[in-house]
């Protein structure tokens, strides 16, 4: 509901100026279809789960001369049959989007940008829109936005609010004494700026805090991250470098953990291969004392550990054990064609050794096709195996069930925009 709020509050503090500039109205529109068989369970006794989702969104710009854009984006998300009946609504309909612009305010050189908006940087390894997932990822905040080709964005966004008395504000519901603050909020910013045309780098830092203390003492969450990329592109060669250092206290914990990604990539004609090696620093199991897990919680991960998603709720979906992901990629896209084919492998390992002194993951193949039928719309089939290694048997072992087996998923996928 308060999003709602945020929506009607942003179209009344335009309404003014609406009516004294002349405004132009675009709708754009997305619907993606995603039909899944997952057989990620590592056993062949066991049945393959089958579902499909959908997402449809909807979306208004205005645009109130060269000073004030307005966005306002509806979202419906669903799995199909997830209502107890033909005749349920679950009213999955959400406002995805919907926010202000202001460019250069007050003659100021700055653009102003309040309300909820998706946040997308660099390779979306750090902060992306997740648009794989049929939900997808927005924040709710304020960024102020310097220069063009070198831009500096600082940005304040609030991902919970645990005050009660914001929703329901009177007086009397204020609570006495005053309880803990149980909210979420990132701060920060990103430097983008363009070396030469060859040369594109990004320096970015932000503030994560979690005011919840489940322990009672505590924060959850009180961290720091310092990073960067750099694409460097030379004749048919190019490179891809990202990197972070996160420190703070998790829980009353202290947090020291790193992240690195080294990428390289030759193309030629309608063939681009590369190779490229990622490390998540991870937590000695012995040690209790401190955390050295790097959590990355805003990216779109999808696209970096795997089409399968073992490793995308990182660090705690490995025991907190880190990632070293080396990996192989090859895509063929022909030009002037409307199809495009590409092969990932991934070998993983834990970073960390398990307590008992294994690392081995195991191998990852991915394979995509895609056409686009006509312009915007495009049917995309995948599909993958995983060769477990001796942890990944040891996560999903079950006394009835080794699970040993290879694992295997697969999908198809409709995507269409107006």
């Amino acid at each position: 509901m308060s999003k709602w709020i945020l929506f009607f509050s942003c179209v009344m503090l335009i309404t003014p100026l609406i009516a004294q500039e002349k405004t132009v109205w675009n709708l754009d529109a997305q619907l993606q279809l995603r039909s899944e068989l997952d057989g990620r369970d590592f056993s062949d006794k066991t049945y393959p789960l089958t579902f499909a989702t959908m997402r449809t969104r909807i979306g208004l710009k205005g645009k109130v001369s060269d000073k004030v854009n307005f966005y306002a984006q509806a979202q419906d998300s669903r799995v199909f049959g997830e209502e107890p009946t033909v005749s349920s609504n679950t009213k999955n309909l959400d406002l995805h989007q919907g926010y202000i612009k202001l460019v250069e305010p007050f003659q100021f050189p700055f653009t102003l940008q309040a309300g909820r908006f998706e946040m997308v940087y660099g390779t979306e390894r750090f902060f992306g829109s997740n648009d794989w997932s049929y939900i997808g990822r927005s924040f709710d905040g304020v960024k102020f936005s310097f220069g063009n080709e070198t831009r500096f964005d600082i940005f304040a966004l609030s991902t919970y609010e645990g005050t009660a008395n914001v929703t329901t504000a009177s007086v009397s519901s204020y609570s006495y004494p005053e309880h803990n603050d149980t909210s979420s909020s990132i701060y920060g910013f990103w430097l983008k700026s363009k070396f030469d045309s060859d040369n594109l780098f990004d320096l970015f830092t932000f503030y994560d805090i979690n005011r919840k203390q489940t322990n009672g003492k505590s924060d959850d969450n009180k961290t720091t991250t310092i990073g960067f990329n750099h694409k460097g592109e030379y004749g048919s060669f190019s490179t891809l470098t990202e990197g972070a250092y996160e420190a703070g206290s998790r829980s009353g914990v202290y947090l020291s953990a790193y992240l690195i990604s080294l990428q390289g990539f030759v193309e030629f004609d309608a063939f681009k291969a590369g190779l490229g090696a990622d490390v998540l620093s991870g937590t000695n199991p012995k040690k209790k004392d401190r955390i050295t897990s790097f959590y990355n919680s805003y990216g779109t991960l999808h696209q970096f550990y795997g089409y399968m998603d073992y490793f995308f709720k990182s660090p705690s979906s490995n025991y907190n054990l880190g990632l070293n992901d080396y990996y192989f990629t090859f895509n063929f896209r022909p030009k002037n064609n409307n199809f495009s084919f590409g092969i990932n492998y991934h070998q993983f390992k834990s970073n960390a050794t398990s307590l008992g002194g294994s690392s081995d993951l195991g191998g990852e193949f991915d394979i995509t096709a895609s056409y686009e039928l006509i312009k915007r719309t495009a049917i995309t089939w995948g599909g993958s195996v995983f060769m477990p290694g001796t942890l990944m048997k040891q996560y999903f072992w079950t006394s009835k069930d080794p699970r040993y087996d290879t694992s295997f998923w697969s999908y198809i996928m409709i995507t269409a925009n107006l």
